[in-house]
């Protein structure tokens, strides 16, 4: 495997959770005959890296060997730091909004819904659940990750708004629910549901992106609300 490939496969692997922790998640469909007894869930907060990504998949430098890929990583996180101050200046809270959106869809599909506040060692999904709350009927532990993502230096940047998602049997520990939801940008290799953002949040390059940050926080506030609602209907009864 060739550098380039090797950084690509490492992107894919950090937004398969949509915030990084999780390179492979094993897709696994609801089964609501077969789960009729999981009717209160333990929502947990959102895993979060504290950051709003500005990637370029393709950049150029990815091609020009190590010191090639430390030069596009180093301008990578220049991006999303920049970008970060950006949305946290305009009090754009991605885990809060995606938490109370999906806790609110839930209900709305007659779930009873309970947040819980686990200890993360890192933005992924728990080890175990054993700790947590008993007076419930299954965990959904998630994670949200939010920004902006381009193919190439002359592609557009998309928003991205991106979910692993899985829901834990209290007690048997069974998975019962997995699942990638995205919005905007399409990263085939994560295998992700797929959501269409649309182009007018598009931008042609960082300086339109960082120029424009009430336009670019609206294109990922669209996305929020469609991810949870895909979640609440993948779980639906």
């Amino acid at each position: 495997m060739n550098r380039r490939r090797i950084f690509t496969f490492v992107f894919v692997a950090w937004l398969a959770f949509g915030l990084g922790g999780c390179a492979g998640v094993h897709k696994q469909a609801f089964n609501k005959d077969a789960q009729q007894d999981v009717k209160t869930i333990g929502l947990l907060e959102p895993a979060f890296a504290g950051e709003y990504f500005v990637h370029n998949l393709g950049h150029p430098g990815m091609g020009f060997g190590l010191i090639g890929g430390l030069i596009a990583t180093a301008d990578m996180q220049s991006k999303t730091n920049q970008f970060t101050v950006l949305m946290k200046e305009r009090n754009f809270n991605v885990p809060d909004e995606f938490q109370s959106m999906l806790t609110a869809e839930l209900q709305k599909d007659g779930y009873a819904v309970k947040v819980l506040k686990p200890q993360r060692e890192k933005p992924a999904f728990l080890e175990t659940y054993d700790a947590l709350d008993k007076d419930v009927d299954a965990y959904l532990d998630l994670g949200i990750g939010a920004g902006y993502l381009c193919a190439s230096g002359t592609a557009d940047y998309i928003p991205t708004v991106r979910s692993g998602v899985r829901l834990v049997k209290r007690g048997s520990n069974e998975i019962i629910y997995q699942d990638v939801i995205s919005y905007g940008y399409e990263l085939r290799a994560a295998q992700a549901v797929s959501i269409v953002a649309d182009q007018k949040y598009f931008f042609k390059d960082f300086v339109a992106l960082s120029g424009n940050p009430d336009l670019a926080m609206d294109g990922l506030k669209q996305g929020v609300p469609l991810v949870a609602r895909r979640i609440a209907q993948d779980l639906a009864r």
